[in-house]
């Protein structure tokens, strides 16, 4: 299953290119960072992250991965490979959370 905008916590994103960006290029800058701003990039993320995490493919999981994205902890963090080790490591964190707290 793949989610669109629709399936979006959040509702504040740009839906068309900005700051020199084209939605519908795939080049280098685009395979190296993600803009958070722009909900193409975000709906790509999160999509991206569950299946090469192997995480189930639920709504609630995709919006999960957005919120730990959007969080401010990542707020400084653009690149791909950085974001995908922090919403990684958060995810643990907070499976690990749930688990203490019952």
């Amino acid at each position: 299953m793949k989610f669109t905008r629709k399936d979006l916590y959040y509702d504040n994103y740009s839906w068309s290119a900005d700051g020199g960006d084209d939605s519908h290029y795939k080049g280098y800058l685009d395979r190296i960072k993600v803009d958070k701003t722009e909900g193409y990039e975000v709906v790509y993320f999160c999509n991206d992250f569950l299946v090469e995490n192997k995480k189930e493919l639920t709504k609630e999981n995709f919006q999960r991965v957005e919120k730990i994205l959007k969080s401010k902890d990542l707020s400084n963090i653009e690149l791909r490979s950085d974001l995908n080790y922090e919403v990684n490591k958060n995810w643990n964190l907070i499976v690990l959370r749930q688990i203490i707290n019952g």
